[in-house]
């Protein structure tokens, strides 16, 4: 068969493209993969130096109030009460035509959800409630002094009180199985209801902003005024005022089969007042640790407790870490990971104080400040973890841009950079739906964790780290 020039002009044309192409990209990749690659992952057990603090004053305002009694050999003694401002209705929600004669009594009404208690449900209690006189700082802290905020020889500041447990079982089936609360009534003055009435007809401007209506009527202090072994979480409280309102009826007469009218009075209700996240709700909270947990921490074990009472600061080995980096000595060495693990348990107990759900880890010289501007963990200087209850530890993830801010600052770590708080918090999360149809959790809220006594022993002598990290050595 005979071959064309033409097309042996074309073959040989091709196949020194060919060859020009893979000369080319056989250097370009020369420059760029030659060398070795080593990944190194440590993960090992590390002992933490670790040192258990009396955390006495804290940030106690919270959508959350204690209040109650609690008396537990390994655990404590622990005392509840609570400060709290109202958030207004800015209308009065009765007709002005609707006489002050027809206003028949007002009522707070404390709630708190099935089975959010620590103790005996059935043990009686009686509370007491008080009209404060002086506003509450936004600042307030869990031991501020409740007298510096009400007269208690005045014997208008006692609003009302009440003995309650917080069992349901007087409730009927249907009303246990409907009802997600226990409810509290107290009644209060009906002097007060006329008041407000008043105020709402008169001056309503008052009630359009809570800091307005605040400097007229300060709050409330709840306190337990009898009563030991059962501490509730109050979720909300409202005051309702309960009036008659007249309604025109009409009936049908049977002898003349005429309709009749006639004015009927029909009971009503209406929530005035009530609790909010928008002012200021702060529990009064005294904790006085048992010998038990005292003596496990002068024996140098970590311990963190709620509400109050101790928290954990560590030195965290950030210089160590650093220096293993450094041996490297490769110019292309990159932190993929640093993670912490630190191991939990349980302190044996007959109330059935369990652990914290979740441990903040934050700088000590800045924990005050992180709750006082309430802020959430921003994995530079702060961190969150949940427990674990399979691996019985809480785990912190996502450390790796604090241990890059270290390495590029080119500086010692110093005595700040590496002491951190270990603190039982309470996180609001929120899931968020992404374009891809995936669910990411966003901490929108952190607070110190109040919804309950807890008690955990931390292991900080066996904490693991988990630092991932690669490095090239260039030929």
């Amino acid at each position: 068969m005979k071959i064309k020039p033409f097309a042996i002009a074309l073959f040989a044309l091709a196949t020194s493209l060919f060859i020009s192409c893979q000369d080319d990209m056989s250097s370009q990749g020369s420059s760029l993969v030659t060398g070795e690659v080593t990944i190194t992952v440590d993960s090992i057990p590390t002992f933490i130096q670790a040192h258990t603090e009396e955390y006495d004053a804290y940030d106690a305002r919270s959508n959350t109030k204690l209040l109650g009694r609690i008396n537990v050999p390994e655990y404590g003694s622990l005392s509840c009460s609570f400060l709290s401002q109202l958030y207004p209705s800015p209308e009065l929600g009765i007709n002005d035509t609707v006489p002050e004669s027809f206003i028949d009594s007002m009522r707070l009404i404390v709630k708190v959800p099935r089975g959010s208690l620590t103790g005996d449900s059935l043990a009686p209690q009686q509370l007491k409630v008080f009209r404060l006189n002086k506003q509450l700082p936004a600042d307030i802290v869990n031991n501020a002094n409740p007298s510096d905020y009400y007269d208690a020889s005045d014997r208008e500041a006692l609003l009302g009180s009440k003995t309650y447990t917080l069992s349901a079982l007087n409730k009927s089936d249907s009303a246990f199985i409907k009802n997600p609360y226990i409810s509290i009534r107290v009644d209060l003055p009906r002097e007060m209801a006329l008041q407000c009435v008043r105020k709402y007809r008169t001056d309503p401007a008052i009630f359009q902003w809570p800091a307005t209506f605040a400097q007229q009527f300060p709050g409330l202090y709840v306190e337990q005024s009898f009563g030991n072994g059962c501490i509730g979480n109050i979720s909300t409280m409202q005051v309702f005022i309960y009036s008659r309102v007249e309604k025109k009826v009409n009936t049908k007469d049977e002898e003349t089969g005429e309709t009749v009218t006639s004015v009927v009075a029909e009971a009503d209700s209406v929530c005035l007042f009530a609790t909010a996240p928008e002012v200021v709700s702060s529990n009064v909270i005294n904790l006085t640790l048992s010998d038990n947990l005292k003596n496990l921490a002068s024996q140098g074990k970590s311990i963190v407790t709620t509400p109050g009472g101790y928290i954990t600061n560590i030195q965290f080995p950030a210089r160590e870490i650093i220096d293993k980096y450094n041996q490297s000595n490769s110019v292309m060495t990159i932190v993929s990971n640093l993670s912490v693990e630190i191991p939990a348990s349980e302190i044996d107990n007959d109330f059935g104080i369990g652990m914290a759900p979740y441990l903040l880890m934050v700088k000590k010289s800045e924990r005050d400040e992180f709750f006082q501007n309430n802020k959430i963990p921003d994995n530079i200087t702060s961190f969150s973890a949940s427990y674990d209850s399979e691996k019985k530890s809480y785990s912190f993830p996502g450390m790796r841009q604090y241990l890059l801010n270290l390495i590029n600052s080119g500086k010692e770590p110093s005595q700040e950079d590496v002491e951190f708080s270990l603190i039982p918090v309470d996180l609001t999360i929120e899931n968020v739906e992404q374009y891809n149809g995936s669910i990411v959790p966003y901490i929108i809220r952190c607070t110190n964790y109040l919804t309950k006594p807890t008690m955990t022993l931390l292991d900080t002598d066996h904490t693991i780290i988990n630092f991932t990290y690669s490095k090239q050595d260039l030929e």
